[in-house]
């Protein structure tokens, strides 16, 4: 037997580092995304109009919150994994794939960290900025 292995199997490519798990990870979050976004957009119908004191009192019932962060954060992780795969797919310069790779994550993570702190102030009651921020 020789030292170095085929990556192929009956003639098919065999997954060299996470096989059909990003395959099925995707599959799920979009599930999942399908009644979260659903809710998201009817909960948009619903408080059209109000106003911010409308859409204050919406943030403020922990339901609305809690569905809210987890549509941010599952719609962030699809994300991830879709701009994964692409970049995989179609970037083959090792330090560019790297360099996208990280880019991508950061990217993600740092939307996750702002969108929850704005959700969380918002469910608190706050303004979305502290003080002596925006307009």
């Amino acid at each position: 037997m020789s030292a170095h292995r085929s990556v192929y199997r009956k003639n098919v490519k065999v997954a060299e580092r996470k096989g059909a798990g990003g395959w099925l990870a995707e599959r799920l979050s979009s599930l999942v995304l399908v009644p979260l976004t659903l809710w998201a957009l009817w909960s948009a119908a619903m408080i059209a109009g109000t106003g911010y004191e409308g859409a204050l009192d919406w943030f403020v019932q922990p339901l609305n919150a809690w569905l809210l962060a987890a549509t941010w954060l599952v719609t962030l992780w699809h994300m991830n994994m879709g701009i994964t795969v692409i970049v995989e797919d179609y970037i083959h310069k090792r330090s560019t794939l790297g360099l996208l790779l990280g880019l991508n994550t950061l990217l993600c993570l740092s939307l996750a960290v702002i969108g929850l702190l704005f959700i969380t102030r918002l469910a608190l009651g706050s303004d979305p900025l502290p003080a002596g921020f925006g307009v």
